[in-house]
């Protein structure tokens, strides 16, 4: 097929060979809305349903960085029929299935796109929520926004200190196809757990919330809430409070503490005193990662800083010591 009858997936989308996936995505949205099947009239019902699927095929191409990439640098031929490289290996194979609805559906669930583009909704409602009777519409409030959805997300000790990936479920009122009723649909969400969270530290996911005719979605906001550990306390923010059970005879020789920490290594803790109840070792830097909240990721990356561990000891006393030994020990203890 000739380059000049070929369909460029950057015209189609009427954006520029340097615009940036949100520019794409916007791109994609104003479009398939635009020439929405369900918006056409009977005279125009082809045209339509042609410029929606043209929309669709250029938008899972230049959404997709490896087929981006292909047709970039390969052209639309090569995509549809694959590439070899140096090695032999072979890439590509893209086809078209016609999905196109499927793709609309698939980005109105996740982005609400109606909610954006009232120009697209009925003339009628928008005269009489602008103009209402005798021009009162004029002083009508702005509508209430749709509430976010605040959900709690229990961790240990262990994922705050690490880091981890967990995925929360939760309800949500999903904008049904129709565009003008909603349904209760269960939904799923990836919540990365950075090193150095909190409990009461607030993940906002923009967007992620309820759905409903003509108004923007609302946000998903995910609470950390902290398993209490049975070791192990976080106390002022970054700082770890150890809870050390030892007998009486080790605390007397200064026994050296060792346990495992939160991330599996195993510490040795060398004490150069005798532990009593009172005694609370200092470690400098063993304590909980320390997170900048305005750049989480790049103070986890580059700072590594760390609060500091405090050892504090339970000193198990012997249940029964017998006179002749109880008497030997008094006679120590008064000798120094």
């Amino acid at each position: 097929m000739s380059s000049l009858i070929t369909p460029d997936y950057y015209e189609t989308l009427e954006v520029d060979r340097k615009a940036s996936q949100e520019d794409i995505k916007e791109a994609y949205r104003n479009l398939s809305l635009r020439f929405n099947p369900k918006r056409a009239s009977q005279s125009n019902q082809a045209f339509y349903n042609y410029k929606f699927h043209k929309i669709a095929e250029a938008y899972i191409v230049l959404s997709d960085p490896y087929k981006k990439g292909i047709y970039d640098n390969y052209g639309r031929d090569a995509l549809y029929k694959g590439i070899t490289d140096k090695e032999g290996n072979f890439f590509g194979g893209f086809k078209y299935t016609g999905n196109a609805q499927e793709v609309f559906e698939k980005y109105m669930n996740e982005t609400n796109p109606y909610s954006l583009l009232n120009e697209f909704e009925d003339k009628k409602d928008q005269l009489n929520s602008i103009f209402g009777s005798a021009f009162g519409g004029l002083n009508n409030p702005e509508e209430e926004p749709l509430p976010n959805i605040l959900i709690s997300l229990p961790c240990t000790l262990e994922e705050l200190y690490n880091g981890c990936i967990k995925t929360v479920t939760y309800s949500k009122h999903t904008l049904n196809y129709d565009t003008r009723t909603t349904s209760l649909k269960e939904t799923k969400e990836k919540v990365e757990i950075l090193p150095g969270y909190s409990k009461n530290t607030k993940l906002l996911f923009k967007l992620k919330g309820n759905q409903a005719p003509g108004k923007k979605n609302s946000d998903l906001i995910v609470e950390i809430k902290e398993i209490e550990h049975p070791s192990f306390k976080r106390v002022n923010k970054n700082d770890l409070l150890y809870m050390h059970n030892i007998c009486l005879k080790d605390a007397l020789n200064s026994t050296p503490v060792i346990f495992h920490h939160l991330d599996g290594r195993i510490l040795n803790i060398a004490m150069d005193e005798i532990i009593s109840p009172d005694t609370c070792k200092v470690v400098k830097g063993e304590g909980m990662p320390i997170i900048d909240e305005e750049n989480p990721v790049e103070s986890v990356a580059l700072d590594n800083k760390r609060g500091d561990l405090f050892i504090k000891f339970d000193i198990k006393f012997p249940d029964y010591i017998n006179d002749k030994k109880k008497q030997r020990i008094i006679e120590l203890l008064e000798e120094n």
